[in-house]
């Protein structure tokens, strides 16, 4: 089958900088789109929260992640939408007509991350399109943790 919208839907609000998990995200999603001519849409959310002072944006987070694939040649929209992760993911995918949805799972960071769960788990199960989930090694949770925004509340609307 070959893709002609394919989304991917990156966590970059509560980080200082693109995890490791994202950029294997935006690896997989350039062969993808690569290999099928298709279109790329770039996807964040973030929810209204304040953070510290001088760290980059949501916004321009987003910018620097997208420009590594409008490097390769690739068409990319980049979205960045407000409120919970998954009513946004969600809306969009379908708005968008993406034909595939790329998203990271997170490292959990405590137990009331644990037991709100992730936004890929929410995933309505009619979004009716293919979802590659990209789930990070030890390593890339680990670094993931050292790039979190230090006193980022620890209760995120994920789902």
């Amino acid at each position: 089958m070959a893709y002609r919208r394919v989304c991917v839907a990156v966590a970059l609000q509560r980080y200082l900088d693109v995890t490791p998990v994202a950029e294997r995200q935006r690896e997989l999603v350039s062969l993808i789109a690569a290999h099928d001519g298709a279109q790329v849409a770039v996807l964040s959310v973030e929810a209204p929260v304040e953070l510290l002072p001088d760290v980059e944006t949501t916004a321009e987070k987003l910018e620097r992640y997208a420009r590594p694939l409008r490097d390769a040649g690739l068409e990319v929209e980049v979205a960045l939408r407000e409120g919970r992760p998954i009513r946004a993911i969600t809306e969009f995918v379908r708005s968008w007509r993406a034909d595939l949805l790329v998203i990271g799972t997170h490292a959990k960071r405590g137990p009331l991350d644990v037991g709100l769960g992730s936004t890929a788990a929410a995933l309505p199960s009619d979004l009716d399109i293919p979802v590659l989930l990209v789930r990070p090694t030890a390593t890339e949770q680990r670094r993931a943790t050292e790039l979190a925004i230090p006193r980022y509340p620890v209760v995120f609307p994920y789902g």
